[in-house]
């Protein structure tokens, strides 16, 4: 069962992945133009309330210093962030087999 549970949480960042990619694909063929949307704009258009949320969260609970990384992670691409995490996840897996 742990073995796994790594290969779904794998397939599910590469699954959120593709999706954003669909989703890129989508609003390009609703005739608007070409646009590869970053992570906190498709994080606003599905719940704004959280997104708005979490600035607030990280700099209170966690450390201050650790919002403007996050931010930067918010304007990345949104297929960006899910496959390196997928391939992050996968790149541990095989060397901690080994």
């Amino acid at each position: 069962m742990r073995r796994s549970r790594g290969w779904i949480l794998i397939a599910a960042f590469f699954g959120l992945a593709l999706l954003f990619v669909a989703w890129d694909v989508m609003d390009y063929a609703a005739g608007n133009p070409w646009k590869i949307n970053p992570l906190g704009q498709r994080w606003f258009e599905l719940h704004k309330d959280s997104l708005l949320l979490v600035q607030p969260a990280i700099e209170r609970h966690l450390a201050v210093w650790l919002w403007p990384p996050f931010q930067w992670l918010l304007t990345q691409p949104a297929w960006l962030v899910p496959a390196v995490l997928g391939a992050a996840v996968a790149l541990f897996k095989i060397v901690r087999r080994r």
